[in-house]
């Protein structure tokens, strides 16, 4: 039995304007969103974790040696899901991960493996961005069987469980080899088929505007040749292909024959989709899940529920047409959106949309009112839009028929000074901008994107 080797990173992806501001306690808008995004992997049969502990992983299924299958587990998770204690200069934590392999009452494989993960300053440990990587690969013989996969918190025992129902070969056309469709981070093509895949998985099988772009992997151990068609497919609109190409199968003298290339990121707008590989020749077909998203924290199932969280970056006409239109003209809007945005196009990720999108989680945490979540209160807008005020200054009613106010001033960040009063006319904690201030923030924004539109 061989497996790759752990890979436990802490990598902080670079952002922009500073980098991630301090997070606060967890709102109840928040809460409730990475709730809705965990339920959306877990049911896209991705294991996946609780609001506590937000791990979300996967099993992939590869040829092996003689008539035997690779089986991969990959799983991700923010430092936040995992207690960490001082070790000599550093912060450790540790974690299990159990694989059991069940055909009918007989165990095939049992596998546990523990990990420690270790961080240079405290602010990594609560990080909620996906920074903690974990990837085994077991050989497993042809058969059906009953995956189950563990991945415990050894500090806390906080643990998440699936159990996978597995067939190898692959079910329809086994004699073909071609695997399901790869996301993953990096690859290389294998010399042989008793060696590991090495490749890097991508858990999650995501695709996000504010991280380098996925890799799609393909491996074929039929000896056909020709090249493979790879599209991504809208799950929610009756399977519109949103993104189409090819890829050329690249072959070794004793593994298993390689297409590989990067999945789009700026053509596919963002929700659920499917990836899908295919042969033109014999019509064979793979597929796997594929969720393009807007950032780590911010998954939707469809378009329409993203282009809504958008309200603030585009104009109530542009937001109309999106949604009038079909699902292939809404990929050409969302490729114009995102060339229009980006203000480097010389790096992969868009860093505007990875800027505002730090904004909604910050506001989410910061800005919750009753009954709203915090990006979508008038301070929360106007944190997304402008970004922290430079001073906040808060004011108690002093006299009858008076209410308490916010004031916020932005007086250096922006190129331009602004003024805004926020009123709480009802004293029940919900800030409401004054006209002229309401005003003043559209006038803001608008100016604001003109100018950095033109660098």
């Amino acid at each position: 039995m061989i497996a790759v080797a752990l890979m436990a990173l802490t990598v902080v992806t670079s952002g922009c304007g500073g980098g991630r501001p301090e997070v606060e306690g967890p709102s109840t808008a928040r809460v409730q969103h990475v709730a809705n995004v965990l339920d959306g992997y877990r049911d896209r049969g991705f294991l996946a974790g609780t609001i506590e502990f937000p791990v979300v992983g996967r099993i992939v299924l590869l040829a092996g040696p003689a008539d035997s299958a690779w089986l991969g587990f990959a799983a991700s998770m923010p430092p936040s899901a995992l207690r960490f204690s001082k070790d000599g200069d550093l912060y450790a934590a540790r974690y299990q991960v159990r694989l059991r392999a069940i055909s009918g009452s007989d165990t095939v494989l049992s596998r546990e493996r523990r990990e420690t993960v270790r961080v240079d300053d405290f602010p990594e440990t609560v990080s909620r961005e996906e920074r903690v990587f974990f990837q085994d690969f077991v050989t497993l013989p042809p058969g059906e069987y009953e995956v189950q996969v563990a991945l415990r918190e050894l500090t806390s025992r906080r643990e998440a469980y699936r159990s996978f129902e597995v067939i190898w070969p692959l079910p329809a056309d086994p004699g073909t080899f071609l695997s399901e469709p790869q996301p993953v981070f990096h690859a290389v093509p294998r010399e042989a088929f008793a060696q590991p895949p090495p490749m890097l998985l991508a858990p999650r099988a995501t695709v996000s505007a504010g991280r380098e772009p996925l890799k799609l992997v393909v491996e074929d151990g039929s000896g056909e040749e020709g090249p493979l068609v790879v599209e991504v497919l809208a799950e929610s609109d009756s399977g519109v292909a949103l993104w189409r190409d090819t890829v050329q199968l690249r072959r070794t003298e004793n593994g298993p024959a390689t297409a590989s290339g990067p999945l789009p990121q700026r053509r596919v707008p963002p929700g659920v989709t499917r990836l899908r590989v295919w042969r033109p020749e014999s019509g064979i077909v793979r597929e796997t899940a594929l969720l393009v998203t807007l950032d780590d924290e911010w998954a939707f199932p469809d378009f329409r529920s993203a282009a809504d969280h958008l309200r603030y970056a585009v104009s109530g006409d542009t937001l109309a047409t999106w949604l009038a239109a079909s699902p292939s003209e809404r990929a050409r809007h969302w490729e114009a959106f995102w060339i229009a945005t980006d203000p480097d196009t010389t790096t992969l990720p868009n860093e505007f949309l990875r800027r505002y999108f730090d904004r909604m989680s910050v506001a989410n945490n910061r800005y919750t009112e009753p009954g709203v979540p915090g990006w979508e209160t008038d301070r929360g807008r106007a944190h997304v839009q402008l970004g922290p005020p430079d001073q906040e200054i808060a004011r108690r009613p002093q006299r009858p028929g008076e209410f308490p106010e916010i004031e916020w001033r932005y007086e250096e960040s922006l190129p331009f000074q602004v003024r805004l009063i926020f009123e709480d006319s009802g004293d029940f904690g919900v800030y409401n901008l004054d006209q002229r201030s309401r005003t003043a923030l559209a006038d803001a924004a608008k100016r604001l994107r003109a100018e950095e539109t033109a660098g």
